[in-house]
């Protein structure tokens, strides 16, 4: 029996896949909030910079969790492993990866606000939609809350970006 015959003769679901992903990934994101440093005085604190992650990261396992342990709630027939993952568009999942990459890379250059618009903007244009006005309104009000809520409300420092420092706009 070959490699391929044994992985098609395994039962799954689309659901407990993807819970197992995300309860891989919740977990190594709570064992990352662990190194987030802290200064002296917000190590005595309830709420830092590590609980907002470790809280995500205890929730995304708990759910991922739950769906993996209980019964599917449709009774359908299970599906093998090949033809859950066969028809889904690969290579426009690696463009966005790509990007993601892209995206972390270019942050520390030109800033939270312009690539997190480039990289919105991007992304949705990768997802088909073609309208620039649509592009602009959905990408640029959405990253400058989060920017408020992050700079203003939450007070945390977000570093306007190396470019601006090299053009002398901020000393």
């Amino acid at each position: 029996m070959s490699m391929q015959q044994s992985y098609q003769n395994i039962i799954l679901s689309p659901e407990k896949i993807g819970a197992l992903f995300f309860l891989m990934v919740s977990i190594s994101y709570g064992l990352y909030a662990f190194k987030i440093p802290l200064t002296l005085l917000s190590q005595q604190e309830t709420f830092n910079a590590r609980t907002m992650p470790f809280a995500l990261s205890v929730i995304g396992s708990l759910l991922s969790a739950m769906i993996i342990i209980l019964p599917p709630t449709k009774q359908e027939k299970p599906e093998t492993f090949h033809h859950i993952f066969s028809g889904l568009d690969w290579a426009r999942a690696w463009k966005v990866v790509t990007m993601m990459f892209i995206y972390a890379f270019i942050m520390t250059w030109l800033g939270f606000i312009i690539a997190s618009i480039l990289f919105l903007c991007a992304g949705f244009y990768l997802l088909g939609e073609r309208r620039i006005k649509v592009l602009v309104l959905a990408s640029i009000p959405l990253v400058i809350g989060i920017w408020l809520l992050m700079s203003k409300i939450l007070g945390m420092y977000i570093a306007p970006g190396e470019i601006f420092y090299l053009m002398g706009v901020i000393k």
